[in-house]
């Protein structure tokens, strides 16, 4: 058993060496005791705060918590893990969990509160973050079922017409064409979600060599032709006849189709998408520019961001995930490059811009962890 001394001695020192902020403060709120965790958690001293009313430390919006503790506390009861927020020296706001007890004499006279705060700030921004990812997975896969629903409807609803032969030839040539597209458009949407998967999960492989550019760009126009001409967008082209680089041809391509068909799709009737390729400073610069729709200025940094157009862009009228621009920004920057984005605003349209070291330039695949020098 201890003696008094030893035993106050003894709770001083769990007291002191707490990880919880412990505060002791009498009826009125003025605070009598104040340890080390309380130091460091809200940045006032013991020399500071002792002496103080507990409101220092008490956001104004949230005064009448004090006025409800101390109701409690003087009728004898306990709050339990209440969860709040409070205010440090410095102003920032805390998240805290706080417990208060009655301080009673001998008699039974409550002569003050000893409270007890705990920093959830991190158990808290987890939290957050995983109520964020189950918002998010809930509302991809609302917006996956609805983009993959639209043309699926297009491709069974023509089946069926040719099942019963319902079409003349020329309407079914036409629904032919129309199926093809829709499964295309299906195609594109799956391999998005797979490569965004592969690239979360640290797989996404590349098959690096030297590749001419206007070979794979002739290959991703090709692939937007029948969409630009389908909405009277012109495509322009200003190429060398010959420009290589480092890089995975397949992936690529892949950045240049994804890059005109957003040109493509955000650009009106009449509009142009150029596509220009050009040797500067010992690297690659391509630019796909158009005269679409434009992006505001404010929202430029958020543009590679996976799912943004598709949940804040400019409208749902023009469909996708938001993963396509994403896509090509990481492919980009496997290969040793950067791609970025300029827009004088809404109406003025856009210009991408890809860097892409040369042939001949040293080049680190992060992915597979292997240097290949091609010239």
């Amino acid at each position: 058993m201890f003696s008094l001394s030893e035993s106050e001695t003894y709770l001083a020192a769990i007291v002191s060496s707490s990880d919880d902020a412990i505060i002791s403060k009498d009826l009125n709120g003025v605070i009598q005791s104040w340890n080390i965790a309380a130091e460091r958690m809200f940045g006032y001293t013991a020399q500071e705060a002792i002496g103080k009313n507990i409101t220092i430390i008490i956001p104004d919006e949230r005064l009448a918590e004090e006025t409800l503790v101390l109701t409690r506390v003087k009728a004898g009861l306990r709050i339990e893990h209440f969860e709040t927020v409070r205010r440090r020296k410095d102003g920032s706001p805390i998240e805290i969990s706080l417990s208060v007890s009655p301080i009673v004499r001998p008699d039974g006279t409550i002569i003050g509160a000893s409270k007890i705060a705990r920093d959830i700030s991190e158990q808290k921004r987890l939290q957050r973050a995983a109520e964020d990812a189950s918002r998010m997975k809930d509302e991809f896969l609302a917006l996956l079922s609805h983009e993959l629903r639209t043309p699926l409807n297009t491709v069974v609803g023509y089946m069926r017409m040719l099942r019963r032969n319902d079409l003349s030839p020329e309407l079914r040539d036409k629904a032919l064409e129309t199926m093809e597209r829709n499964t295309e458009a299906l195609t594109q949407l799956v391999n998005d979600v797979l490569d965004t998967s592969r690239i979360v999960t640290g797989k996404l492989r590349m098959h690096v060599g030297v590749v001419s550019l206007p070979s794979i760009i002739g290959d991703a126009l090709d692939t937007v032709r029948e969409a630009a001409d389908a909405r009277g967008v012109r495509l322009v082209t200003e190429l060398p006849p010959e420009l290589e680089c480092v890089g995975d041809a397949d992936r690529l391509r892949q950045v240049l189709w994804n890059l005109l068909s957003n040109a493509v799709k955000f650009t009106s009737r009449g509009g142009t998408v150029t596509v220009a390729a050009e040797l500067i400073d010992g690297s690659v610069r391509i630019q796909v520019r158009d005269t679409g729709v434009g992006i505001p200025r404010e929202h430029l940094r958020f543009v590679f961001q996976r799912f943004w157009q598709a949940e804040h862009g400019p409208s749902r009228e023009y469909g996708g995930l938001g993963l396509g621009l994403a896509l090509a920004r990481h492919i980009a920057e496997l290969h040793g490059g950067t791609l970025e984005v300029e827009s004088a605003g809404v109406g003025s349209g856009a210009t991408f811009t890809i860097m892409l070291p040369r042939a001949g330039t040293k080049v680190e695949h992060p992915e597979a962890g292997s240097e290949r020098t091609n010239g």
